[in-house]
Formats: C-alpha cells, structure tokens, sequence
C-alpha cells in the first residue's frame, strides 16, 4: 500500500520506529524512510560511501545522513503543529544534548528547580500521550472502515478542517471528479475537494525520488490541463516540498 500512499507509512508506525526514522513495510518486510518515504527492499544490498549494507541498517544510515538526526525532525514536527512552545522545544533540545540542569538554566536563564520540574511535567506528558494513544487504538478499532478518517503528510496542515475527510467522503470526491480513465473532469474550487484529489495524485509520484520542474509538470500533465496550478497546490497543501529555486521537487511523508 505504501507504492500508493507513502505517507500512510507514518501514520501506522510503531512509537519505536518513529523514534529511529525507519519502519518496516508489514507486507513485504522492506525498510522505509519515514522522512522521505525511500524504500529498501529486503534480500537486496545497498552501496553507501563505498560499502554495502542489507536493507534495515541500508535504510538508518540513510535517514541519518541525508536527513539528519530523527529527534530533530519529529521536534520540528512538534513545533510546527504546536505541539511545544518555543521554550518548551529548547529544553527538548537541551536534553537531546546531554546537558545537565547546571548547563540549562545558566543558558536559559532559569532556576535548576524548572528545569527539573519541566523534566517532571514532560514525563508526565509522556504518560499521558501512552493512554490517549490507547484510547484512540480502541476508538478506531470500533469505527466502520467508511467513517475513518484518511491519512495525510505529516507536515500537512492537520489542525485544519479541511482535511477531515472520511474515507466515504473521499471515495465519493474521487468518484465524481476522476474520469475512468484516470484524467480529472476539473479541478475543484473547495479546499477540502482539492485536498482529497491532491491526495490521489500525490500517489503517482515515487517516494524517495526527486524531479525536475519539468518532469513533475510532465507527469500531472497526464492528469489534468491545470498542471500548474495542481503543482502549486501539492506544495501549498504540504503533500510535496520543493527547493526554493524549484529545481527539485519531492513526496512528504
């Protein structure tokens, strides 16, 4: 399923492969970048600097070296969705480090006991995310498949209403704008339209592979006239990223 949708492989992953950047396909066994979607396939050797790795340790290298330490991404993550404060995120990163209450509350300008009791309110926290994530478990164990809610980036903007979509509601949105033939009737007005149609067609782009402005063009061209228009918005939406000279594009988990 992750060929289709290579976000969905974020959302599925246990808390210990969020933590290391790489997640194991449950159908074919292979290793996935969490943060670029790249997939590594099991039985098969990868070079990287000039020596050759299977699949799994293939695959952290990988999430390590291109993209730098996971612990930095997921806190961007948290920043991004509000998750932490702005001092909240610098103690986080004050603790990554190693550094001991001395060293932060000199650098921070606080007493040693808030930092200890930032420590003790963050463990607490980390308590309590364990029993939500239980509850939601449980939660969407009891939900018809229909009524679930569908997968989206994860830098998508997820507080935002437009992508509440439930998978009837997005069944039903590819239905009436996809011909049979894979083409678009038009692309939409509405934001949460335009978000279920983004979806799908972010599935036509190959995780882990960049493109040029011009092959990105070529490949929603097949889909739609307004390929222009569908480029910005898979940008705008947070289903692909694009260096700022746009001369690179590519899928966001």
């Amino acid at each position: 399923m992750f060929m289709i949708f290579p976000f969905q492989a974020f959302e599925i992953a246990s808390l210990e492969e969020l933590a290391e950047g790489v997640m194991e396909d449950p159908e074919t066994k292979a290793k996935i970048c969490l943060k670029c979607g790249r997939t590594f396939e099991t039985g098969e050797v990868f070079e990287v600097d000039g020596r050759f790795w299977e699949a799994e340790a293939a695959a952290r290298i990988h999430s390590e070296s291109e993209h730098g330490p996971q612990f930095g991404y997921l806190l961007d993550l948290l920043k991004q969705w509000r998750g932490v404060s702005d001092p909240q995120a610098r103690l986080l990163e004050a603790f990554f480090k190693g550094d001991d209450d001395k060293k932060i509350s000199s650098e921070l300008g606080i007493s040693r006991s808030t930092v200890r009791n930032h420590r003790f309110r963050m463990k607490e926290r980390s308590r309590q995310a364990k029993v939500f994530l239980a509850i939601m478990k449980i939660l969407e164990e009891r939900q018809k498949p229909e009524a679930r809610l569908v997968d989206f980036p994860a830098n998508a903007r997820m507080s935002d209403e437009r992508y509440a979509i439930t998978r009837e509601e997005y069944e039903k949105i590819l239905r009436k704008y996809f011909r049979d033939d894979g083409t678009l009737v038009r692309f939409p007005l509405k934001a949460r339209e335009r978000v279920a149609l983004l979806r799908k067609i972010a599935g036509l782009l190959r995780p882990g592979e960049r493109y040029s402005e011009r092959e990105l063009n070529g490949i929603l061209s097949e889909v739609t006239e307004d390929h222009v228009l569908v480029r910005r918005c898979l940008v705008d939406y947070g289903f692909v990223s694009r260096m700022r000279d746009g001369s690179a594009y590519w899928i966001e988990l």
